[in-house]
């Protein structure tokens, strides 16, 4: 089988779905497919420019006029093609319908296109765009879907697509394991003063459905116990957005709050190594990558109780209500870390690279 794989225009900084995409490529080259990875380029976009405000539409050319021109061409040349991210599904209305197929992440901005999630509110670019990727996905003759959540999210959306629907989740996209050099690591980029005192840790963006609010409740609560009286709080994304910085700055722990922006592999496999557990409140996703990488890292997981969290970090992890920040703080506290760690690393092998690609050949070549 000569597969071709379709990934996301570089210059939006889906960072999650790039790496996604090359772990795929690295994976079935590995296993012996003939395979290529192509993706929309900068074409009219200038170098280095964020595609927003005018530069969107710019990148709206690049992306929807002139890639789906060379993607017909390039596709010829293939036995199946697979678009890696739903997000481009509309690439799918170009292509051959019975030779192509799509991962679906989530069904998050679908929804949100059609009212369906509160508080996120969707232009009408956006809810033209979401109907069209919502039409490209529904073309592939496969479907794969990252979790039983993701599948079932779809289905709601569209009945008919379930015999084209199977669910293989996420492999880890990288090498995360415990690094006993973590104190150097985080000296060296100017963290060391993290191994003084026990840190908690949140990866992800500032979107409101990543709950970063919570994130900073929860720990409020956290320092009033005697246990956690001097502990850190690190953000790795972004800087933490207003309302979660007003939390910070009614609660008065703003000193002890540190942001990681652009964090490296090498750095971010450190912190999950020394951090005291991560706390991931989020109200929406489709899998929830950190969930496994910080297990992975030997990181105790604190999650919120929502579908599909407890699929991915399974007894591993321990879940709480994402609205009640005592509730959560009170069940962190009183933790046994140590079996968490144990447990966190057998739950985490559960998310081989080879078995996900075995099955993705399965699915895309039958």
């Amino acid at each position: 089988m000569r597969l071709l794989l379709v990934g996301n225009y570089p210059a939006d900084g889906q960072k999650s779905m790039l790496a996604y995409a090359q772990m795929l490529l690295r994976g079935l080259r590995a296993a012996g497919v003939e395979v290529e990875l192509t993706a929309p380029r900068a074409v009219l976009l200038p170098k280095g420019l964020m595609p927003a405000g005018l530069a969107k539409w710019i990148a709206y050319i690049d992306k929807f006029i002139i890639f789906p021109v060379y993607l017909v061409l390039a596709a010829r040349r293939f036995d199946r093609t697979h678009v890696c991210d739903h997000s481009n599904g509309m690439y799918l209305l170009w292509l051959p319908r019975t030779r192509s197929s799509v991962t679906c992440h989530d069904v998050i901005a679908i929804q949100a296109a059609r009212g369906l999630v509160t508080g996120w509110h969707t232009g009408f670019t956006g809810k033209v765009l979401q109907a069209l990727n919502l039409r490209g996905v529904a073309r592939a003759r496969r479907i794969v879907c990252v979790s039983d959540l993701t599948r079932m999210q779809l289905l709601d959306l569209r009945h008919d697509l379930a015999a084209r629907t199977t669910v293989i989740r996420h492999a880890l996209h990288a090498d995360f394991r415990i690094d006993r050099a973590w104190r150097e690591v985080l000296a060296a980029n100017g963290l060391g003063a993290l191994a003084d005192a026990p840190f908690f840790l949140h990866v992800g963006s500032d979107h409101p459905r990543k709950n970063r609010v919570a994130v900073a409740r929860i720990f409020a609560a956290l320092l009033r116990a005697r246990r956690f009286a001097n502990a850190r709080l690190v953000f790795v994304g972004p800087p933490p957005d207003a309302p979660t910085r007003e939390v910070i700055a009614e609660s008065g722990f703003a000193a002890r709050v540190r942001t990681v922006e652009d964090a490296s592999h090498v750095l971010l496999v450190a912190l999950y190594s020394g951090a005291q557990a991560l706390i991931f409140p989020s109200l929406n996703e489709g899998f929830g990558w950190p969930i496994v990488e910080a297990q992975a890292c030997g990181c105790p997981v604190f999650a919120s109780n929502r579908a599909p969290f407890p699929e991915v970090g399974a007894d591993a992890a321990v879940y709480f209500d994402p609205g009640d920040y005592a509730a959560a703080a009170t069940t962190i506290e009183t933790a046994d870390f140590e079996a968490m760690r144990l447990a966190g690393f057998d739950n985490a092998a559960r998310f081989s690279t080879d078995e996900m690609i075995r099955k993705l050949i399965a699915v895309v070549g039958s």
